[in-house]
């Protein structure tokens, strides 16, 4: 860290008295500012999702796959053996600045599906699992572009990275089998990836973007030209247990876009509308965590 010289130089033709009252308070002042910025560093976003995690058990984990370095924190199950990794894939994140201004890092502000993993008291190993470009730094950024949080959000070779990293962490800890749960877009990727795999024993959403196309129409935003419609999948998903979450209060994604999903499904029962939440959660607080594996 750079040394900052707070102190104002005393030499020829200053005004600086030790003893002079406003100078105090300007002195002071400039501390403040300082320690404020220091204090702005010290929590980005990064490091307060790591800080959170640690208090979990969670530790972090960096996966290298073809298109781009992903970022995990991970926790080790109860069992030396498990069978199970439960997943968790984060949301969009902070994708847009404004309704028309994409964001330079869609590293997300208020980690939703980080709260859904921490809450997760199973004995599983739990992976908490972020977007491409979400909290990596430098070199493990060389592959991100504006349209992987934008148009191309669950683009072929995104799902394809989720893909690839789910797998490294899985015979990591020597799992079978996975549960798959999303947030938001994290719930339309895990759909996706759900009928590209073939170890998955339950599917999961809450708020889940489970249908690109009516969410863009419904939102008045521009089609994700360049993404994978979950809705295109979900009569392939008809045999495997599943919960979509959703709430009356929603208004980014809002009930309708999981009950189509879950119609096409075949699995009206699956989708589960509560009140009282908004899209930023606290979803952790009305999420089951019985994952019904049995059937």
């Amino acid at each position: 860290m750079a040394v900052v010289d707070i102190f104002p130089y005393g030499g020829k033709g200053s005004t600086v008295k030790t003893g002079n009252r406003h100078a105090g308070i300007s002195l002071s002042a400039v501390l403040a500012v300082i320690l404020c910025f220091l204090s702005a560093c010290a929590v980005s976003p990064r490091l307060k999702a790591r800080a959170l995690a640690q208090q979990y058990g969670f530790t972090e984990r960096l996966f290298p796959t073809q298109a781009f370095t992903l970022h995990g924190m991970y926790r080790p199950g109860f069992s030396p053996q498990p069978e199970i990794l439960r997943v968790y894939i984060e949301g969009d994140g902070h994708a847009w600045k404004s309704r028309t201004r994409p964001s330079s890092d869609p590293t997300p502000l208020n980690p939703v599906a980080l709260r859904l993993a921490m809450y997760d008291t199973g004995p599983d190993p739990v992976l908490y699992l972020v977007r491409p470009c979400q909290y990596v730094q430098g070199e493990d950024r060389w592959y991100c572009t504006k349209r992987y949080w934008t148009s191309a959000r669950l683009g072929q070779e995104v799902i394809d990275s989720l893909d690839a990293a789910i797998s490294q962490a899985k015979a990591a800890c020597g799992a079978e089998k996975v549960v798959l749960v999303g947030f938001s877009g994290g719930g339309g990727a895990a759909a996706l990836l759900a009928a590209k795999r073939q170890d998955v024993v339950f599917l999961g959403t809450i708020a889940g973007n489970l249908d690109t196309e009516a969410w863009t129409q419904l939102q008045g935003v521009s089609p994700l030209a360049e993404s994978l419609n979950p809705i295109k999948v979900a009569s392939s998903l008809w045999l495997l247990s599943q919960r979509h979450l959703s709430s009356r209060e929603d208004t980014i994604i809002p009930p309708e876009i999981s009950e189509t999903f879950c119609r096409a499904a075949r699995q009206p029962e699956s989708c589960v509308v509560i009140s009282g939440v908004t899209h930023g959660g606290p979803w952790q607080e009305y999420w089951s965590y019985d994952y019904q594996l049995e059937k």
